[in-house]
C-alpha cells in the first residue's frame, strides 16, 4: 500500500474536503483528486461518497481510516523513538569490563548514567582482559574496559585513567620482620595470582621475570576479591590495585611491601571496534567516564 496515497486519504477523511486537504498537503486539488481516484482503483473499493457538503466516508473508508490512524500513529512513535535514540535517551548499552574496572571504577559512572538516562538498558559483564576484548571484537559488547595488554586486533583503544598495582601481604608475614627489603627477598615466597588470561596476571608475571624472582608456589584466583581475602588471611604475597584495598590498607589488615621496584603502573583502557561510529548512548557514557576519571 502506497503511504503517500494513504496520507491523502487520511487528510480528506479528517477535513471532509478536497480543497482543504489539497491546501493541507500543499498540492493542487486536481492532482489530489487524481491520486485519490488511483488509490480507490488500486484497492478496488470506493472510499468516499461525494456530495454537496463535502466528502463522506463509505463503510470501506471507515475501516481503512482506523488502520490509517494506527499506522501514522506508529510512524510518529517511531520517529520520536529514533529521536530518543539519537539523543541517547533510549537504547541499549552492553559493557564488558575486567575485574578492577568493573568492580571499582564503573559502578559510580553507571549510577550517574542511569540518573541521566533512565530509559537506556545497560548490562555489565565482568571477566578478564581476554574475555572482554573478545566480546568487543565479536560485537557482544559495545564498549570494553581492560587493565592489561591488548592482544586482539581490529579494536580501538583509549587510555582513560592509570592505576597502581602494589605487592601486599598480611601484617604477620615474615618479610615485615626484616629491617630492609629488597627485590631478591621475594624469591621462593608463596604468591597469590590471578588466573591466566587476566591482564593483571600478565603484568605481574612480566615483572617477576624482569627481576628474576622465583615463585615459591602459586595459588590462582578468578576473582580479585577472593585473592584479596586470601592475602588478608595470610595466604601469601599478592599484587593488587591500590584502589581495591583502600580500607584494608587504612585499617592495617593488609600492608604494602616497601619495595618501589615491585610496583606496577598500568593504563586503564576503553575498547571499541575500529569500524563504524559509536552509538549515541556509548558516547554519552564515555563522556561521563572521562569527567569522572579526570586526566589520564
Amino acid at each position: 500500500m502506497n503511504l503517500h496515497h494513504l496520507a491523502i486519504f487520511l487528510a480528506i477523511a479528517e477535513t471532509g474536503s478536497l480543497t482543504a486537504s489539497a491546501r493541507k498537503l500543499h498540492i493542487s486539488q486536481p492532482a489530489l483528486s487524481r491520486e485519490l481516484k488511483a488509490f480507490e482503483s488500486r484497492l478496488g473499493v470506493t472510499l468516499f461518497e461525494r456530495h454537496a457538503k463535502g466528502m463522506r466516508l463509505t463503510q470501506a473508508g471507515e475501516v481503512l481510516r482506523r488502520y490509517a490512524e494506527r499506522l501514522f500513529e506508529l510512524e510518529r512513535a517511531a520517529e520520536a523513538a529514533m529521536g530518543d535514540v539519537a539523543g541517547a535517551q533510549r537504547g541499549r548499552l552492553s559493557i564488558g569490563a575486567s575485574n578492577t574496572i568493573g568492580t571499582y571504577v564503573l559502578p559510580r559512572v553507571l549510577a550517574a548514567f542511569r540518573r541521566e538516562r533512565p530509559q537506556v538498558q545497560v548490562t555489565l559483564f565482568i571477566g578478564n582482559t581476554e574475555q572482554v576484548s573478545q566480546g568487543v571484537g565479536d560485537m557482544r559488547f559495545t564498549l570494553g574496559f581492560i587493565e592489561g595488554p591488548l592482544h586482539a586486533k581490529g579494536l580501538h583503544t583509549e587510555i582513560f585513567q592509570r592505576d597502581e598495582i602494589v605487592p601486599v601481604a598480611c601484617p604477620e608475614h615474615p618479610l615485615f620482620r626484616r629491617r630492609q627489603l629488597s627485590v631478591g627477598d621475594l624469591s621462593g615466597e608463596p604468591l597469590l595470582m590471578r588466573e591466566h588470561g587476566s591482564g593483571t596476571r600478565e603484568l605481574v608475571a612480566e615483572m617477576l621475570r624482569r627481576h628474576q624472582i622465583l615463585e615459591g608456589g602459586t595459588m590462582e584466583f578468578g576473582s580479585a576479591e577472593a585473592l584479596k581475602r586470601a592475602a588478608v588471611y595470610g595466604g601469601g604475597i599478592a599484587w593488587l590495585p591500590r584502589m581495591s584495598m583502600v580500607s584494608e590498607l587504612r585499617e592495617g589488615t593488609l600492608r604494602e611491601l616497601p619495595v618501589k621496584a615491585l610496583k606496577i603502573i598500568r593504563p586503564l583502557m576503553v575498547l571499541s571496534r575500529e569500524r563504524g561510529p559509536l552509538e549515541p548512548v556509548a558516547e554519552v557514557f564515555l563522556h561521563l567516564l572521562r569527567q569522572s576519571a579526570g586526566p589520564a
